[in-house]
């Protein structure tokens, strides 16, 4: 008896726990609009009920366009952000452009770099010998450095940076930008290896230079002094401070026209200042990188439209929601109806051996998606 009450019992719990593991997670949600044809200034009442735990609702004009959502883009679609920035899924600001190169997604000698003397290469392998996990087998952009100054240049499809526009962060979120804090950088993902070895504690010196072009007109150089190592990392330099300078100095130049050339100069010595003990901290190898950037995309493209949202609205009720277009067109206005399941536990609800890891943090969600045409005359 004792045995098939066990028997019961677990065939019982196995049916409880597959019932909550495909529990049914959506219902659904009414959604009304009190008229589908209205004018430009009239109250459209919207009137969404119970059912949910979030609802949000997307009128269709400027900025409240559900197709340029991200629950619609990103979540529905799944867009990475370069697919939405290369193929103008999303909105982009005017006159801003940004540059980007990651090697390993286009291992071809690019037409737009060239070398003061020396060549450049596509180089295809690891960084050290001593890489034995092959972390570091990639592609990368390769050159030689002399125990001189060395000029790589570099022209970035003629990027426009906010600063070039007079752009701060404030006009940045005026615009709509994904990403209001202002990027002026060059960043490059470069590496030094040269005169390491596994056992190295110090990086490597080294003075280089940075100036462009904008309109035909060149910048003054920019002398920094960085520590390098033999794996990849940044070296961000910010224009910002320059471009302010250069746009002083050519007040009649069109900024707009973007940026011709960034010449960094490598094993660079500022003429301003003596050497007397002759080190210009050089460094003496290769070169390795593996990223270019100039700007950042998401300075450059709108924010993803939103909804109005509301909050759980108790089953028996409604919630009523009145909007008035201010311009003539066809719209079309969508609910968004978000549902939460159960915490989802990794095994028997610990993710690793300890307890304070324990980790209920991931909850299904499922979204129903219901939408009216509303004509504004």
């Amino acid at each position: 008896m004792k045995s098939f009450k066990n028997i019961c019992f677990f065939a019982v719990a196995g049916l409880l726990l597959a019932s909550c593991e495909n529990e049914e997670l959506a219902v659904d949600v009414p959604f009304s609009v009190d008229k589908v044809t209205t004018k430009v200034g009239e109250t459209v009442t919207f009137t969404v009920g119970a059912g949910a735990n979030l609802s949000s609702i997307y009128t269709g004009d400027a900025g409240k366009d559900y197709d340029k959502s991200r629950i619609n883009l990103v979540e529905m679609k799944g867009f990475s952000e370069d697919y939405l920035r290369n193929n103008l899924v999303a909105t982009r600001l005017p006159d801003l452009k940004e540059y980007f190169w990651h090697v390993p997604d286009s291992p071809t000698l690019p037409a737009n770099m060239s070398l003061s003397k020396g060549n450049l290469t596509i180089y295809d392998g690891k960084l050290v010998a001593w890489d034995v996990s092959n972390s570091t087998n990639s592609n990368y952009l390769s050159f030689e450095v002399p125990n001189e100054p060395i000029t790589w240049t570099i022209k970035p499809e003629n990027a426009v940076l906010p600063a070039m526009l007079r752009y701060n962060n404030a006009t940045l979120s005026g615009l709509g930008a994904l990403n209001t804090v202002a990027n002026n950088a060059v960043s490059l993902w470069m590496s030094f290896p040269d005169g390491f070895t596994k056992d190295s504690q110090q990086g490597t010196s080294m003075r280089y230079a940075v100036q462009f072009v904008i309109d035909g007109k060149a910048s003054a150089p920019i002398y920094l002094t960085g520590t390098f190592r033999e794996l990849l990392q940044a070296t961000n330099i910010n224009l910002q401070a320059a471009i302010a300078a250069w746009l002083t100095a050519n007040p009649t130049a069109n900024a707009k026209a973007g940026i011709d050339e960034i010449r960094i100069t490598l094993n660079a010595d500022n003429p301003a200042t003596t050497d007397d003990d002759g080190d210009l901290l050089n460094y003496v190898g290769k070169v390795y990188i593996q990223e270019i950037r100039v700007g950042a995309g998401d300075n450059m493209i709108k924010a993803f439209d939103k909804g109005f949202s509301f909050s759980y609205i108790y089953p028996g009720t409604t919630r009523t929601f009145e909007y008035k277009y201010t311009k003539a067109g066809t719209y079309k206005a969508t609910l968004v109806s978000t549902f939460v399941g159960r915490k989802q536990y990794s095994g028997d609800g610990y993710q690793t051996n300890r307890p304070e890891e324990i980790s209920a943090s991931e909850y299904p969600l499922e979204r129903r998606i219901k939408s009216v045409q509303i004509v504004v005359e």
